[in-house]
């Protein structure tokens, strides 16, 4: 669902982006009659929000001139502080749906729920069904079903075919009858796509069957179907299974979706879009482990800024934080997609790279100390220091071997972070490189 916000307050603007985050929206927002116009005229909006006066003209004006485009959609809410009679006709008359009182926090936050309600049944009705059955005339008539409920419906009449297509389709819904003629049956689908990873193994699925026994259905959902639907078919009741089935489905991936979009959160830093320390402390000891594991090459890159906070100081922290963010998407640029890129806290990051050798390492420095010289973020000119360590497999044995704790990130960190320091020692702006084996921690 798009929703257009017009509200000059920045203070009212949290607000109501906290509202309807809540409950999984996502507004844009404008602060003028004249901004809101050009939005409506480029892109089409289920719903308007706007305040009454505005620095430019008021809510009304904005509600007649998109009533005078023809469009019965979107609604129109009004947010208003005047509880006067002579604007609510007004705003009646200019084609206004909804007028709420900022005042009555509880009415508008109930409303921005409904809207999100009504945005789930929205996207359930554009629910796509993938439907298995053997018998034509059965198909037929189950297709008719599902498609006066308001579904999309791929009818295929065997196992193997309906499962080629549900790996090629992004679906709702599985509806399958028990007993198919080809040698895969109802079940069949059902084990199979339950032994599917990730999201495709959590699609619902119906049943279909003749057999109305209780041993029957049981076995269906011991399987892992979701719902049994006996024979003959009742077209109400297969409507509103098909409905919370795929009202349920819908709810449960915008809860992931937010739960992806949380941790993302959680593991990223919000100024430069690079992974942070808490993501570190999860993904380093899996590196390590792969590393020994394989034998294989992991180097270190620990890097930083030189005379950051002579930036901060000279142009002040707005220029600073512009600074890392180009830094930043110069190092995103550099990686591989194996590479690991963190910004450890202020102007100090870190390169993880997987299956990288001394020398490739080395090269890998030195050249991006040659480009952040050439970078001159936000015009200003800055370069960094460089510290490069590499464990492999003689690394670890080497440390094992002198009796010493194992090879962990803490050591091979500290070496590369020795080695930025000795960077800087030598003058800054350029590359040092400590021997893990020769490494006293």
């Amino acid at each position: 669902m798009k929703i257009l916000v017009l509200e000059q307050s920045r203070v009212q603007q949290i607000i109501l982006s906290a509202l309807f985050k809540e409950c999984g929206l996502a507004p844009d927002f404008v602060e003028t009659v004249a901004e809101a116009k050009a939005a409506v005229d480029k892109d089409e909006y289920d719903f308007v929000f706007t305040g009454y006066s505005l620095p430019d003209g008021n809510g009304i004006e904005l509600g007649l001139y998109i009533r005078n485009m023809g469009r019965s959609r979107p609604g129109i809410v009004l947010l208003t502080t005047e509880d006067k009679r002579s604007i609510i006709k007004e705003a009646l008359s200019a084609g206004i749906t909804r007028i709420l009182f900022r005042s009555s926090r509880h009415e508008l936050h109930t409303f921005i729920r409904e809207l999100a309600d009504t945005d789930i049944e929205l996207e359930v009705r554009d629910g796509k069904v993938l439907l298995v059955d053997d018998d034509r005339t059965m198909s037929q008539v189950i297709k008719a079903i599902v498609e006066e409920a308001g579904y999309s419906c791929i009818v295929e009449n065997s196992a193997e075919r309906a499962m080629s297509r549900f790996n090629d389709l992004d679906v709702d819904l599985v509806i399958s009858d028990y007993y198919l003629l080809d040698s895969l049956t109802g079940l069949d689908i059902v084990t199979m796509i339950r032994q599917m990873g990730g999201k495709k193994a959590r699609v619902p699925i119906v049943v279909i069957s003749g057999q109305a026994n209780v041993e029957t259905r049981v076995e269906i959902l011991r399987c892992g179907a979701n719902d049994y639907v006996a024979k003959p078919i009742v077209p109400e009741e297969l409507q509103a299974r098909i409905t919370n089935l795929i009202t349920q489905k819908r709810l449960f991936d915008r809860v992931e979706n937010q739960r992806i979009e949380l941790q993302q959160l959680a593991m990223t830093d919000s100024l430069t879009g690079l992974y942070n320390r808490h993501y570190l402390s999860d993904v380093a000891p899996k590196r390590i482990a792969e590393a020994k594991r394989h034998k294989a090459n992991l180097a270190l890159m620990v890097i930083d800024i030189d005379h950051f906070k002579t930036v901060n100081d000279s142009y002040g922290h707005d220029t600073g934080d512009d600074v890392l963010r180009e830094f930043a998407t110069l190092l995103k640029k550099s990686c591989r997609q194996e590479d690991i890129a963190i910004r450890l806290g202020g102007e100090e990051f870190l390169l993880i790279l997987p299956h990288c050798s001394q020398p490739g390492a080395l090269e890998k420095a030195e050249k991006l100390r040659n480009e952040v010289v050439q970078l001159k973020p936000a015009g200003i000119e800055i370069t960094a220091s460089f510290g490069v360590t590499c464990a492999d497999g003689d690394s670890f044995e080497s440390v094992a071997n002198k009796g010493s704790r194992n090879l962990d990130f803490g050591i091979i960190f500290s070496a590369a972070d020795s080695a930025v320091y000795q960077a800087k020692k030598s003058g800054r702006n350029c590359v040092k490189f400590q021997d893990i084996a020769n490494f006293e921690h």
